[in-house]
């Protein structure tokens, strides 16, 4: 025997002695993985394999045997090839890592917090009447009148609508500082008011309307404006993504205003409703009125509304809104002309 065939034996007797020496990890399904114990400890194998390198294997998914703890040959399949050690390890399981952990509470958190709303929903729901929709508005708004005013605006209005009736009603209360024109800041003032409004289908594209409102504004001396007008309307565009109705009618209109004799007004009245929605996350409304005394062309009101509503959520709007009303019944040194300019947050119901 020669110097390199001595070398080979002495190798092949060195690794069949390790071989008998070594660790084997054996897996649930049966299969084995030679090498070396590393640790076991808090329910985790660690393994050393000359192949695969350091693995973490669950107790519960495996075990160790040692020379020790092996006695007697164990009647068993072969030891797999490099090859299936090398799939077999590939799907081993593994400890949870901590990243894994901190998502699982995240999204646990989530739904904690969803079904949270979801309750806080269903009771704000239970509360409105059946078939009633419509929208609670809580918001900031600047005005510009013959006094400048910053206030805190609340608002609800609501709908019940059949196959041909239409019910609704709104109100709304400002309350806030004012400085006239001289720059002096007045005690607070409110100015509130609210309507009803039914309207009466009695053709495919048109209707019968009445609305009667009340109004009190400090601001421009008006003690009580009491107003009703009946009038029928046409459904210019009726789409589901674009709406607009024209009305034309009647008013008559009480006015208690501070420095003015005359109560009782009556006027012909023209407006429109106007609503398009870009998409289900953003649309536009606009609406409109003009009343005029057809024995004095002098007294007269008008209104006009621009506004952009975007859907924040499922149940919470935000609106920026224009408001300009005009109204030549007021007192003496109280300006006709009132701005208004609304960022409001809403909840539909």
């Amino acid at each position: 025997m020669n110097l390199l065939q001595k070398s080979i034996a002495c190798l092949a007797l060195a690794l069949s002695a390790s071989t008998l020496a070594a660790d084997t990890l054996v897996f649930k399904n049966g299969d084995r993985l030679t090498g070396s114990l590393v640790s076991q400890e808090n329910g985790v194998i660690t393994f050393s394999s000359p192949v695969l390198g350091t693995l973490q294997v669950a107790e519960a998914d495996a075990e160790v045997q040692t020379p020790e703890n092996v006695s007697e040959e164990v009647a068993g399949p072969t030891m797999p090839s490099e090859g299936t050690q090398m799939a077999d390890a590939a799907g081993a399981p593994e400890t949870v890592e901590s990243g894994e952990t901190e998502t699982a509470a995240a999204e646990q958190q989530a739904e904690d917090w969803d079904a949270r709303i979801a309750e806080w929903k269903e009771a704000f729901q239970s509360v409105i009447p059946e078939g009633w929709h419509g929208k609670f508005t809580v918001g900031y708004t600047y005005t510009n009148s013959n006094s400048r005013k910053t206030a805190f605006v609340t608002k609800f209005n609501a709908k019940l609508d059949d196959d041909i009736h239409h019910y609704g009603i709104r109100g709304f209360y400002e309350f806030g500082d004012t400085v006239n024109a001289n720059g002096v800041k007045s005690v607070d003032t409110d100015k509130y008011g609210g309507g009803f409004n039914y309207k009466w289908d009695f053709e495919e594209d048109w209707f019968f309307t009445s609305d009667t409102s009340y109004l009190k504004d400090q601001v421009r001396d008006i003690e009580d404006q009491a107003t009703e007008t009946l009038g029928v309307g046409y459904r210019i565009i009726n789409d589901e993504d674009m709406k607009l109705n024209i009305t034309g009618g009647m008013s008559g209109q009480y006015n208690n205003v501070v420095g003015e004799n005359q109560k009782w007004f009556y006027y012909v009245t023209a407006g429109n409703e106007f609503e398009y929605h870009f998409n289900k996350y953003f649309r536009v409304e606009q609406n409109a009125y003009i009343r005029m005394d057809p024995s004095d062309t002098n007294n007269y009101q008008y209104n006009f509304y621009l506004g952009g509503v975007v859907k924040l959520t499922e149940w919470i709007e935000a609106s920026l809104s224009y408001n300009a009303n005009y109204d030549n019944i007021v007192g003496p040194g109280t300006k006709k002309l009132e701005e208004n300019i609304i960022f409001a947050l809403g909840v539909p119901f």
